[in-house]
């Protein structure tokens, strides 16, 4: 029978169809989550309204806003007012009742179900815990070759000082790729419920900073010995802030918040001290780390080009591309392979060498939203909106750091302390937390609920009971992340909730009963050590506090 050219064109047509199919099947097989993007005022089918919401209009989570987020400055400027690792002034406009205060702790879950965690039973803070083992005594103690020190220059009120360029810029080394990262044999310390603390970079700087060995353990222990006294049991510490490293690295050149020079180490590893004195404690110890966040523009042209920012500011080549300054700042940037692959290493030379319980990164994503800032790679990506471009590109680098975590370690843990404004974290951050719990590629969110019960777009129960729904029905952990720093104050972005803190001295001990006493939620952390027990930041209205929640803790 003799096929008309109508048929033949209808059944290529259905070839073709089919064939499109099938390739939209494997695609999406291998990234595993589908697209996502931010515009025109919807996102993920869901509208949201494109202008900001006022006390009385606003809407319940999700709701969009127009806050965007605080840069953080550097100590010398944060030491003048409210010293906290981002400034406690939130960049809302007058008219918007979202708090979005910026706290670079730690947030991010996601979901590995085949994979069975070392998290142990409530922890009991007089005694180790059986969890930990004996440690694995290889450490990774090999380091890069010392920077020259030809001058030094004080850059700080905080005497922080950075070494001299190099005479001879070596704009073509480029740092070796091919280097080996085993597994560490160390079983990790996690507790099935978490009663944590952030310790941040200025914490190490104002109390660890400089000193000797003997000192440095010496002070390390005494700041552990506070944390027991309040019953805690995680403490997540500063391990890079600003592409540097608190240990001895072949990537990253030696923060200037433990030597106080730029480049040039101690004579002892201090990260190798942070966290033998946290687990002869039965403290668990989660490196934390900014995965995107490199020095201020003061800084940069001091770091060797050994290093691979040290190597790319050098060149003509890379300097804007792998690495872009934003307002004084430089970050890596996620749109190259190049600036993930780096971030992946980092994790995995420090589960690899050092006895970590898990791995934590903050809400320092993509640092602004203009256009400007990845526009060639954007250009060139063939993706139709920035937004799902940028959002992509943060999936990638969230599912490195977790498959770097997990190479490394059958024990450690990675997870994520994105905003707790859900909405802010797409739109501002391109950070999706759902597909990176959806997709499985983090452990726990540590997310920043720094909101009163009173607060009109973001009151603190709704958005809790977002994060548990977010995470249930997954392996996925969530803590809930507190505001120490706001006790007291007025949080004149919170609508009705304005002098809420104010006037109360148990808004900490009802958050951390709700918290939990919520299904889904599995403990919490409080922001941030210098608040429960330094002078200058603890006051008379937090040492309140502390005396009605202590009890829920210890």
């Amino acid at each position: 029978m003799k096929i008309r050219p109508l048929h033949i064109k209808h059944i290529a047509s259905l070839l073709l169809a089919a064939a499109l199919m099938l390739s939209s099947c494997k695609s999406l097989e291998v990234s595993e989550i589908p697209e996502r993007t931010v515009s025109n005022g919807n996102f993920g089918g869901i509208a949201f309204d494109t202008e900001a919401k006022t006390a009385e209009t606003a809407l319940p989570i999700p709701q969009k806003t127009t806050a965007l987020q605080s840069e953080e400055t550097e100590i010398s400027e944060e030491s003048t007012a409210n010293p906290q690792e981002t400034t406690a002034a939130e960049s809302e406009s007058s008219t918007t009742a979202v708090t979005t205060t910026q706290k670079p702790a730690t947030t991010t879950a996601a979901t590995k179900a085949t994979t069975t965690k070392a998290a142990t039973t409530k922890a009991a803070t007089t005694t180790k815990p059986a969890e930990t083992t004996a440690k694995t005594t290889a450490k990774a103690t090999t380091a890069a070759t010392t920077e020259k020190t030809t001058a030094v220059t004080t850059t700080t009120t905080a005497e922080i000082t950075t070494t001299a360029p190099e005479t001879e810029e070596e704009t073509t080394k480029a740092p070796a790729s091919d280097r080996s990262y085993p597994k560490n044999s160390y079983s990790a310390l996690n507790y099935s419920e978490v009663k944590g603390v952030w310790i941040s970079y200025i914490e190490i700087n104002n109390l660890l900073k400089g000193k000797s060995k003997s000192e440095f353990r010496k002070a390390a222990g005494k700041l552990y010995d506070n944390c027991l006294s309040l019953g805690l049991n995680t403490v997540y510490v500063h391990v890079r802030a600003y592409g540097d490293a608190f240990y001895y690295s072949e990537l990253y050149p030696f923060s200037k918040y433990v030597s106080g020079s730029l480049g040039t180490k101690t004579d002892y590893d201090p990260l190798e001290i942070l966290i033998e004195e946290a687990h002869d404690r039965g403290l668990s110890f989660q490196a934390w780390i900014n995965p995107l966040r490199l020095c201020a523009s003061g800084d940069m042209p001091y770091v060797s080009a050994d290093y691979p920012i040290g190597s790319w500011y050098k060149s003509t080549d890379y300097k804007g591309k792998y690495i872009v300054n934003v307002n004084g700042t430089w970050y890596l940037n996620p749109a190259y392979s190049e600036a993930i692959k780096l971030v992946g290493d980092g994790v995995r030379e420090i589960v690899s060498g050092y006895d970590v319980d898990g791995i934590h990164i903050d809400d320092y994503f993509y640092p602004t939203t203009d256009a400007s800032f990845d526009s060639a790679a954007f250009n060139n990506s063939g993706k139709a909106s920035l937004s799902a471009f940028r959002i992509a590109n943060c999936n990638n680098l969230v599912r490195e750091i977790y498959n770097a975590t997990h190479e490394c370690s059958s024990t450690a843990v990675f997870g994520a302390s994105t905003q707790g404004n859900m909405n802010n974290n797409i739109t501002q951050l391109y950070a999706d937390a759902e597909s990176w719990c959806r997709g499985g590629y983090i452990d726990y969110f540590a997310p920043q609920i720094y909101y009163g019960f009173e607060n009109s777009a973001q009151p603190f129960k709704t958005c809790v009971d977002s994060w548990c729904d977010l995470v249930k029905g997954t392996n996925v952990k969530l803590y809930i992340g507190l505001a120490l720093y706001k006790i007291g104050q007025e949080d004149k972005w919170a609508g009705s909730g304005q002098y809420e803190w104010q006037n109360t001295s148990t808004m900490i001990k009802r958050q951390i009963e709700y918290s939990f006493g919520k299904k889904g939620c599995s403990g919490i952390v409080l922001y941030c050590y210098n608040y429960l027990f330094s002078t200058g930041y603890h006051t008379a209205a937090i040492q309140k506090e502390i005396d009605n929640f202590k009890d829920l803790l210890i």
